[in-house]
């Protein structure tokens, strides 16, 4: 009987502990999502700055929405704007976080970890270099994707990226590797 109790206490710690190491590790990966879409909108918002002022106007937000689509969104961009009807870096992200990670009044669930994965630019990018969609991109699997093979830089960006060092980078640390800044801003 005893042996029993302490059997099934033993199993329900495993199960918890399991259970808070996923919810860490997703946690985690839910950050790195946030930290590359935020990477993301400031490129598209550099893109759309045609005369580098660091500031979007209405019809700027227009033209990356289209009229229909800026009809929608509207009120998302002047809820965000302030007093001075431009949106700076910043605002634009807060913008687009409403509009595609949900929020903005539009009643609309925020997706999920496993849809944010999927959808994702670096979620994708994972999902191209794990070439045998085990979760883990492997040293042969990196090498593959740069033209003319490894060099230096790339064996030490994955080295760099590989914390536990066993030989591959998974998601967290795919993520991780991509999202540093470049080793000169170190």
């Amino acid at each position: 009987m005893k042996k029993n109790i302490l059997f099934t206490l033993a199993l329900t710690i495993g199960a918890l502990t399991v259970s808070a190491q996923n919810q860490n590790k997703d946690a985690k990966l839910e950050a790195l999502l946030d930290r590359a879409f935020d990477k993301e909108q400031a490129r598209v918002f550099k893109g759309r700055d045609k005369n580098r002022d660091g500031k979007m106007t209405l019809a700027d937000f227009k033209a990356l929405y289209g009229e229909g689509g800026a009809k929608r969104w509207i009120p998302v961009f002047q809820k965000h704007c302030g007093g001075d009807n431009v949106l700076s870096v910043k605002e634009f992200t807060a913008v687009r976080r409403d509009i595609h990670l949900g929020g903005g009044g539009n009643g609309e669930r925020k997706p999920s970890l496993k849809s944010r994965l999927r959808t994702s630019r670096y979620g994708k990018m994972f999902r191209t270099y794990d070439k045998s969609s085990d979760g883990k991109v492997t040293k042969v699997e990196w090498d593959r994707m740069f033209e003319g093979g490894p060099n230096a830089a790339r064996t030490a960006q994955f080295k760099g990226g590989d914390k536990n060092s066993d030989g591959s980078l998974d998601i967290i640390e795919f993520f991780e590797t991509f999202l540093a800044p470049p080793r000169r801003e170190r």
